[in-house]
């Protein structure tokens, strides 16, 4: 989601799972939001004001302004501190994901090869087979060694068919031979791919499995992380509405609209500058176009001239639609990468399980069913209601697509990989923020956010 309580405006994330590549982040995360942080990773955190200095900057209108914009800015450093320890299990859990899915796919390498080998195992064996018989068949023979034995079998009353018979098992035999060996040949380079493929897939294995430790690492400390930061920020918030004179979730909401708000502008502008790419690419491509039919015309004519004179001007036209079609095109600028889905270790994408849990928890809140469809409308379009969904560019995250993706830990700890946590926290936001989810939907219509 891309707004206030989490859900920034972050962009559209489709259930398209390419695969991604994404960098695995091992680094490990801050414990907690610490404005002073100290080189001692078990030293508290320390820096936040505490009630009495709150109460006492009250007093004046400028200590006031100068409290408040202080724990803004220890806001926006605990809400920082949340988003990096989450953004880190995302990235962990896709880079689990993407060594996963490698030794998935080089298991089948394996499947194919071992097919491979044990066929042509299996000619090799046949091939030896019929060598051998032929051998055997020269052998009962009496296959002539020398002239007298020669001699012996003219000799005899079928003597010439004898020979006949011999000649023929020594061709066959001498086949057969030369068949075997390449059969043999074939077999063992079968049995070395074969070999090669099962030593890459054990490293891939291990690989994964160092993956998926790092990634439930990740996990851990992002709950913790947040875990911990919630309780400042909570505190935080608290403060800054009392030297405001306002609520904690009037000023929650205000800094996440103001978020959504960013999120939103930069993805319009990234699509500007999109557009404006693409446009100066048609401009190019219709010059080059009109180039090449001005060129051609002018060859025509030429045609229609003295040969001497035609050939020059040909040369002069051939030169002219050659440099046309040279003019170097203008630096493009890529557009914003396409949503892509980083997964959570453990994460069971399941769109229609989700739907129905959301449906089921709609009249909690005094919804009818009529919103229901707004709902599926809503989420389809920011996530496809799909757990792991993640927004390349802004990290808006799972089926809500909070932003941060720790935002969710409001609603539990299991936020990373449980699309009823996720569904819980985004059906909270849409009754805080929009008060129903066909409000949401309505918003979402007219700003392309909600």
């Amino acid at each position: 989601m891309r707004s206030e309580r989490g859900a920034l405006a972050g962009g559209r994330v489709g259930a398209a799972r390419a695969a991604l590549v994404l960098a695995l982040c091992l680094a490990s995360v801050v414990p907690a939001a610490a404005p002073s942080a100290t080189a001692d990773d078990n030293t508290p955190p320390s820096g936040y004001p505490t009630w009495a200095d709150v109460q006492a900057a009250k007093a004046n209108v400028d200590s006031a302004k100068a409290e408040s914009d202080r724990i803004a800015s220890l806001l926006t450093t605990v809400e920082s501190s949340a988003a990096d320890a989450s953004a880190k299990a995302v990235s962990a859990g896709a880079a689990y994901a993407k060594a996963a899915q490698a030794v998935k796919d080089q298991q089948q390498v394996v499947a194919a090869l071992e097919q491979e080998s044990a066929k042509r195992a299996a000619e090799r064996d046949a091939a030896q087979r019929n060598a051998g018989q032929f051998a055997a068949d020269s052998y009962m023979g009496g296959s002539p060694s020398d002239p007298i034995e020669t001699l012996s079998v003219l000799g005899q009353q079928d003597g010439i068919g004898r020979l006949q018979t011999l000649q023929v098992l020594g061709d066959q035999a001498a086949q057969a031979v030369t068949d075997y060996r390449v059969a043999a040949n074939a077999a063992t380079a079968a049995e070395e791919k074969s070999r090669a493929a099962k030593d890459a897939l054990a490293d891939l294995a291990a690989t994964a499995a160092q993956q998926l430790s790092a990634a439930q690492d990740a996990q851990k400390q992002a709950q913790d992380a947040v875990s911990q930061t919630q309780q400042h920020e909570n505190t935080l918030l608290a403060q800054l509405a009392d030297l405001k004179g306002t609520s904690a979730n009037v000023e929650r909401g205000y800094r996440e609209g103001q978020a959504a708000q960013a999120a939103y502008e930069a993805a319009q502008e990234a699509k500007r500058r999109a557009a404006e790419q693409a446009a100066l690419e048609a401009q190019r491509r219709a010059a080059a176009e009109a180039a090449a039919q001005a060129a051609a015309q002018r060859a025509q004519q030429q045609a229609q001239q003295a040969p001497q004179q035609q050939a020059i001007q040909q040369q002069n036209a051939a030169a002219a639609a050659q440099q046309a079609a040279s003019v170097p095109a203008p630096v493009v600028i890529p557009p914003p990468p396409p949503p892509v889905v980083s997964p959570g270790v453990g994460v069971t994408d399941d769109p229609a399980g989700a739907q129905a849990y959301a449906s089921g928890q709609l009249g909690g809140y005094g919804w009818g069913g009529g919103e229901y469809g707004c709902l599926v409308n809503l989420w389809n379009k920011e996530s496809s209601w799909m757990t792991d969904a993640t927004n390349p560019s802004s990290g808006a995250y799972g089926i809500a697509q909070a932003l941060p993706p720790s935002k969710y830990s409001t609603a539990g700890s299991d936020w990373l990989t449980s699309y009823q946590t996720q569904i819980t926290w985004g059906l909270g936001y849409i009754r805080d923020r929009y008060g129903s989810p066909c409000g949401a939907w309505a918003h979402e219509v007219a700003n392309n956010w909600y």
